[in-house]
C-alpha cells in the first residue's frame, strides 16, 4: 500500500475521521515527505502516545534518527509530542482538531500556506465536512456569554468560560486559524484574529513549538471580552473540564459554524443549554439582532401587509445559545432562557468518552450506507 494511502487510513481512525479522497492525498503529499508519511502512519493516535524507545523498536529505526524525524513532524504541527515516563513520547495528531488548525496558527503568508488553504477548503466542501461532522452527537459546544444570562438562572461550571480558564494551569493565545485560512483564500474578515485560546497540556506543546504564545488568566479574560464585543461565539470541546480550546468564532470563517450555516449540520455545535426568547411586544423589528447573530436565527423581510415596513422572522431552532444577540437589542426584547431538559446536551466527562460516542455513530452510519 502506498504510504499516503496508509496515512490516510490512520487519520480516518480518529473520531472526526478523514475520508480518503484525492483532496486528502494532495494535502498529505504537501505536508509529509514519503519517509515522514510512512513513520507517521505507524504512530499511535493521540491521546495514546508511545515513548521514543518503544517506537524505535516498533518501526525499526534507530532512536537517534527517529527522534530527528519525529521532532521535525512535531515542529510542523503534524505529530504531538510530550514527556512520558521520563522520555519524549509521540502520537499522530487528528486532521481536525489538530493538523488543520496548526497549519494556520502562525498566520504565515507563503505559497505553501495558500496551497494548503485551497486544498483544505475544497476537501471540506467536497464531502469531508458532512462525513466528519454530520453526527447526532457534537464534538464541540457553545459556551454562553455569562452577562447575557439572567441573575436568576444557574450557570454550571462547564458553561462558564471564565471558570474554565481559571481552572487551567497552562494557557496560550494564538491566531484564529479559520480566519487566516480565509485570508489566504482572499476572503478577509474584519473580526479580531489573536483570540483563539489553548488550555491544558496542548497549550504547552503549542507554545514550545511556536504555534502560540503564553498568556496569563487576566489577558485571557480580556480577550474573552474583546471577542464578545466583536460579536464572536465562544466554542469549546464538548467535555466538562480539562478542555483543550476556546475558539472565538465568526459565522463567515469558522469551520464549525460553516458546517452549521453552509452544510446545514446543526448538530456540529451543541447548544450551550440556553436559547433566546423574544418579547414580541417590545420588539420593534430594528434588525440589530440579525447583524449580531452568527447562525442566522433572525432575518428581516418586507411586511406583506405594508411594503414600507419590515418584520423580523425567527427560526429559534437554529439558536445555539451563545447570547450575542442580547446586548444588541436596545429595547430589551431578547432574553436568554434555559432550554427544556430534553434539549440540553450535557458534555461528556472526557475526550475518550466523547470519542467513543462519535466512533460508534460513525460505524453505525457506515453500516447503514452499505
Amino acid at each position: 500500500m502506498e504510504v499516503y494511502d496508509k496515512l490516510a487510513e490512520a487519520l480516518d481512525k480518529f473520531p472526526t475521521g478523514a475520508p480518503k479522497t484525492e483532496h486528502l492525498l494532495k494535502i498529505l503529499k504537501t505536508l509529509f515527505t514519503e519517509e515522514e508519511a510512512k513513520i507517521a502512519s505507524e504512530l499511535p493516535i493521540q491521546p495514546f502516545r508511545e515513548p521514543l524507545t518503544k517506537l524505535s523498536e516498533k518501526i525499526g529505526i534507530s532512536p537517534e534518527k527517529l527522534k530527528l524525524i519525529l521532532e521535525a513532524l512535531a515542529n510542523k504541527g503534524l505529530v504531538y509530542a510530550s514527556p512520558k515516563q521520563g522520555e519524549m513520547a509521540y502520537a499522530l495528531l487528528p486532521l481536525v482538531p489538530g493538523i488543520f488548525e496548526l497549519q494556520f496558527m502562525k498566520a504565515e503568508y507563503n505559497q505553501k500556506s495558500r496551497v494548503l488553504a485551497k486544498l483544505f477548503n475544497e476537501y471540506f466542501y467536497s464531502g469531508w465536512g458532512k462525513a466528519s461532522f454530520g453526527f447526532k452527537s457534537s464534538f464541540s459546544r457553545t459556551i454562553p456569554i455569562e452577562k447575557a444570562i439572567g441573575p436568576s438562572q444557574k450557570i454550571e461550571p462547564y458553561q462558564s468560560a471564565r471558570e474554565l480558564i481559571e481552572n487551567s494551569k497552562e494557557l496560550a493565545l494564538t491566531n484564529c486559524f479559520c480566519r487566516h485560512e480565509h485570508e489566504l483564500l482572499g476572503d478577509w474578515c474584519k473580526k479580531p484574529k489573536e483570540v483563539c485560546m489553548i488550555l491544558g497540556p496542548f497549550a504547552e506543546f503549542a507554545v514550545e513549538r511556536g504555534f502560540a504564545r503564553r498568556a496569563d488568566k487576566e489577558e485571557m479574560i480580556e480577550k474573552l471580552e474583546l471577542a464578545e464585543q466583536a460579536g464572536l461565539v465562544h466554542i469549546s470541546d464538548n467535555i466538562k473540564e480539562k478542555i483543550n480550546f476556546i475558539c472565538n468564532c465568526c459565522g463567515c470563517c469558522c469551520g464549525f459554524l460553516s458546517a452549521v450555516n453552509k452544510l446545514n449540520l446543526p448538530s456540529v455545535v451543541a447548544s450551550s443549554g440556553f436559547m433566546v426568547e423574544v418579547d414580541e411586544e417590545k420588539c420593534d423589528n430594528c434588525g440589530a439582532c440579525v447583524k449580531r447573530c452568527q447562525v442566522y436565527v433572525f432575518k428581516l423581510e418586507k411586511d406583506p401587509s405594508n411594503s414600507k415596513k419590515k418584520i423580523l422572522l425567527k427560526d429559534l431552532n437554529r439558536c445555539i445559545g451563545c447570547g450575542l444577540c442580547i446586548s444588541a437589542c436596545k429595547r430589551g426584547a431578547l432574553t436568554m432562557k434555559r432550554r427544556p431538559d430534553d434539549q440540553i446536551v450535557i458534555p461528556k466527562d472526557s475526550y475518550l468518552e466523547i470519542g467513543l460516542v462519535l466512533m460508534e455513530e460513525r460505524k453505525r452510519r457506515q453500516k447503514e450506507a452499505r
